[in-house]
């Protein structure tokens, strides 16, 4: 039975830059459409959480029998309280009016004074914990939804959104239902903690459905692999980015020392005689920043070189601050006389233009330099990949020349504002050439785009703040087409071939006006334009092949996109795990295409998965545990029967309803004498992260242990998987080879992921569950997400400050 639903993607609400492209009512209208699914969620947790509190006021001397029956009477009546204040508090958001930082039902008359004794204030401050814990388990997810959420609200971006589907609002319902309810403190508080806690485990889950149906209706799609590698520091509005650095730095770094060297930075050592190769100030793993990588010992200077520091002046030139004297050609170059260039533009009557340097004021001297480099830097000569010898295993990373020119420029030729823009200049490149998605061959393209990014940095704070800045924009583009293009010999060359002579261009043209970057990017586009369009040629094959088989086989595709989103936000058993995406999907499946989604079986197959992966958390109170005797015969019954209607005999049930017995054991065992469970991301977290520790720290996604559940790290690599965007690259071992392919097509229904790479011949296609499995075990790895390169490298840039900051002795002691 082929479901009614049209397979083909819905109508994006949001463009390429974030911006929303549909209406104000049709954007609400998918408010309410994804608050209904939300709601119905929520519901179904609330009313678990309820039905088990016949134990909550048990030992409690403060609550009589009859207060205890009363509220068994009319926790209905709670329920529906509840749900009419969350939608009542849902749709006064959505009339425009904000949430006021305060409980709704607010009242500070003297009646609701009263002296609290030790039992209320122990009560009131384990509520405080629960909703502290639940605000943090969803952070991530919250994080995500708000951004959604802001845009199709056409709110500002800001750090404090207000999103009616966030904690805050649910606890305000809480509360409503609570008070309202139940007046009595000693009976609302111990309510609230209880349902709190239930609430929390399952919360995540229900956040990240919401986040995929808002992603499914192409509102900001990539915006969880932007979060995932976006600082903390970094502000929401880019107008903020440079005295965001300028503050850190100033912190980071003791007044009168060197920012780039107080900060660690991979700057050069103080340079020998011309010719000699320069060196690479070394640093040690725990002074490297979040996208360094361990030293290679060719990069460690010899006992004789000086530690770190950055060449001063020539020829008794005074030595910068901090840095070692020594031989540094810029400053060399800046000693010499120069004449003017002899492409000097010239008037109609054979006079000089004017030279628009002048019009710099005291910036132009600074500026001359940078220009007279940018066309024959001196540099060049010293970069210890140029000076790669043979016997190397690999090349060296490129010098980052940023240090030795703000030495050589000097503090009369340029301002503080100034000095702090050339240290987050080279802040970023020291994490571009770093950067584990560019190839390391490749990564010698950007050595001669240091000068120019500098130069239109100092003359363009726009660059900072203007995220289509053409400048920013090259930097991106350059990065995104050399990753991979090593696989493939002729792509590579052509590649290299065409970012080098637009770079060559580039520096040979760009004087103070930033459109010549404009025109350098449309000439790099043009070539990647045209890779592209080969690449949908060679993919609609594939594409044709795989959207037929979705089609054909609609029910088991959207029961697989079910089980996914059923089995989201938390760490499974792999046996329950493989259990529901096999067994468990094959039955749903035969009963959807017998009996569609409507009917009693489906809705009681539904159940019974609902039902198994409850029945595995911990139980707390002798209510759950009581709950739990009482629905595991029926749940192993409900399991028997379904196997059964698919010809599975009792012998292959037996080793999963071993497990099950396992489980259900420790879940209603204290914490401390329970076994620990190993999760299916669990057992696979090590091999990705020992691979990616050094790509990408800031990737959360790759903390998929939860030891302590007031961890936020709960997004496991199915969740990442399911989640998955077009554009994301990933690294295959194949038959003792390895691909790195980009992620080019996704199924509508998200059964398929189809994979290519720079060889348009190898296209990898897959299902999530096997991809899963793949980068579990190893044998696929994460390269990048489609975060630009500017915003990973200032991300990590940030972070590489703040952890340089000094602790304060409080924190260091902690």
């Amino acid at each position: 039975m082929v479901d009614s639903q049209k397979l083909a993607a819905p109508v994006p609400a949001t463009d390429a830059e974030g911006n929303l492209v549909i209406s104000a009512d049709e954007a609400r209208d998918l408010l309410r459409e994804c608050f209904s699914g939300f709601e119905e969620r929520l519901r179904s947790l609330m009313r678990l959480s309820v039905e088990t509190t016949n134990d909550l006021f048990e030992m409690n001397e403060f609550v009589n029998e009859a207060n205890v029956q009363d509220f068994r009477l009319k926790r209905k009546e709670w329920i529906a309280r509840f749900e009419r204040a969350l939608r009542e508090l849902f749709d006064k958001r959505l009339s425009g009016v904000r949430r006021q930082g305060r409980r709704p039902d607010f009242d500070a008359s003297i009646n609701t004074l009263r002296v609290l004794n030790a039992f209320d204030q122990e009560r009131q401050a384990a509520l405080t914990k629960a909703a502290s814990l639940l605000h943090r388990t969803t952070k991530r997810e919250v994080d995500a939804l708000d951004l959604r959420v802001g845009v199709l609200l056409q709110q500002k971006l800001t750090r404090d959104i207000d999103n009616p589907f966030s904690p805050a609002y649910i606890l305000d319902a809480i509360g409503v239902a609570c008070r309202a309810v139940y007046p009595n403190p000693r009976i609302w508080r111990p309510l609230m903690e209880r349902v709190i806690a239930d609430l929390t485990p399952g919360m995540s889950r229900i956040l990240i459905n919401v986040n995929r149906f808002l992603a499914s209706r192409q509102v900001l799609p990539e915006i969880k692999a932007e979060l995932r590698a976006r600082s903390d520091l970094r502000p929401i509005d880019d107008s903020e980015l440079l005295p965001v650095f300028t503050r850190l730095i100033k912190e980071a770094a003791p007044a009168g020392a060197d920012a780039l060297l107080a900060l660690g930075i991979n700057v050069p050592t103080a340079l020998g005689a011309p010719g000699t190769p320069a060196r690479v100030a070394a640093k040690t793993p725990a002074q490297a920043g979040p996208a360094a990588t361990p030293a290679r010992p060719s990069d460690t200077p010899p006992p004789s070189a000086p530690a770190s520091g950055v060449g001063g002046a020539d020829a008794g030139a005074p030595a910068v601050a901090g840095r070692s004297p020594g031989w540094n050609p810029y400053v060399v170059d800046i000693a010499q006389p120069h004449t003017p260039p002899v492409d000097a533009p010239v008037t109609g009557s054979a006079l000089p233009q004017l030279d628009p340097m002048l019009a710099l004021g005291t910036l132009s001297e600074a500026i001359t330099a940078l220009d007279r480099w940018q066309r024959a830097d001196p540099g060049v000569e010293s970069d210890p990949a140029d000076a790669q010898t043979a016997s190397d295993e690999s090349p060296a990373v490129p010098l980052n020349r940023i240090p030795l020119m703000s030495a050589a420029i000097g503090d009369k030729a340029v301002n503080s504002p100034e000095k702090i823009t050339m240290d987050v200049i080279g802040l970023l490149f020291d994490y571009i050439f770093r950067d584990p998605s560019i190839p390391e061959s490749l990564r010698g393209l950007f050595t001669r785009l240091q000068v120019p990014i500098l130069k239109t940095a100092l003359l363009d704070r726009s660059f900072f703040s203007d995220k289509k800045h053409p400048a920013r924009r090259l930097l991106d583009h350059l990065a995104a087409a050399s990753i991979g293009a090593t696989a493939d010999a002729g792509y590579g060359a052509a590649f290299e071939l065409v970012a080098t002579r637009v770079i060559d261009e580039l520096c040979r043209d760009f004087k103070v006006d930033v459109a010549a970057f404009v025109g350098a990017d449309a000439k790099l586009q043009e070539f990647v334009d045209g890779e592209q369009r080969k690449l949908a040629a060679s993919l609609n094959t594939e594409v044709v092949g795989v959207f037929a088989a979705e089609e054909d086989d609609a029910d088991r595709s959207h029961v697989r996109a079910f089980i996914r989103d059923e089995l989201s936000g938390a760490n499974v058993p792999f046996d329950v795990r493989s259990f529901s995406e096999t067994t468990w999907a094959d039955y749903l499946t035969l009963l959807r295409a017998k009996h569609g989604t409507e009917s009693d079986a489906w809705r009681g197959a539904v159940q019974t998965l609902e039902d198994l992966l409850w029945s595995i958390t911990a139980k707390e109170g002798p209510a759950q545990k009581a709950r739990l005797a009482k629905l595991v015969p029926g749940l192993i019954r409900n399991l028997r029967a379904g196997a059964a209607a698919l010809r599975i005999d009792d012998d292959r049930m037996r080793p999963f309803l071993d497990a099950m017995y396992q489980l259900h054991m420790a879940a209603i065992r204290p914490k401390t004498d329970a076994p620990t469970q190993k999760a299916t991301t669990e057992s696979v977290a090590a091999p990705i992260a020992s691979t990616q520790a050094e790509a990408a720290p800031a990737n959360d996604y790759l903390d998929m242990t939860t030891a302590d559940r007031g961890d936020s790290s709960i997004i496991n690599i199915h969740d990442f998987v399911s989640e998955m965007v077009v554009g994301t690259w990933l690294c295959f071992e194949q038959d003792d080879e390895s691909i790195d392919a980009r992620l080019s097509w996704i199924s509508p229904l998200r059964s398929k992921y189809i994979f290519t790479s720079r060889v348009r011949t190898k296209a990898v296609v897959v299902t999530p569950e096997e991809l899963a499995w793949q980068l579990g075990i190893g044998k696929t790895r994460l390269i990048v997400e489609p975060v630009p390169l500017f915003d990973r490298a200032v991300s990590a840039a940030l972070d590489s400050i703040a952890a340089r900051k000094p602790q304060s002795e409080g924190t260091a002691a902690a």
